[in-house]
């Protein structure tokens, strides 16, 4: 009989988990998922980064069928680009996130959690 409950408790464990999952990522209690977060930069770094971005030899425009907000989580898909180095110099506390250009605007997404942080103007 023992071996018996195991047997279907071990049988049922993956289904528990999965269900406990599931109403958890779809609960409107959860907070979001943030690994990072972003002190605030003076508006003479977010010139500096905007020039940095700007000269920056890679193609990374992108359209982005989201709004752009922070905190909104970008799709899974979204090829994103670390900062060029100047910005680990100019404001050390971006040295962690990456970018895209979207809607003439440099989007900082946090490569953890997929979650914008910030939002500069181009």
């Amino acid at each position: 009989m023992r071996q018996r409950f195991a047997f279907v408790l071990l049988l049922a464990a993956p289904l528990l988990y999965a269900h406990a999952a599931y109403s958890q990522s779809s609960g409107a209690l959860a907070p979001p998922a943030t690994a990072h977060a972003v002190p605030e930069i003076t508006e003479a770094q977010k010139d500096r980064i905007r020039d940095s971005v700007r000269n920056a030899k890679v193609d990374h425009v992108a359209k982005l069928a989201i709004p752009l907000t922070v905190g909104a989580e970008v799709p899974r898909n979204l090829h994103f680009y670390p900062f060029p180095k100047e910005v680990a110099e100019i404001a050390p506390e971006y040295g962690s996130f990456f970018y895209v250009v979207a809607a003439e605007k440099i989007v900082v997404i946090d490569p953890l959690s997929y979650r914008i942080v910030a939002i500069l103007p181009v």
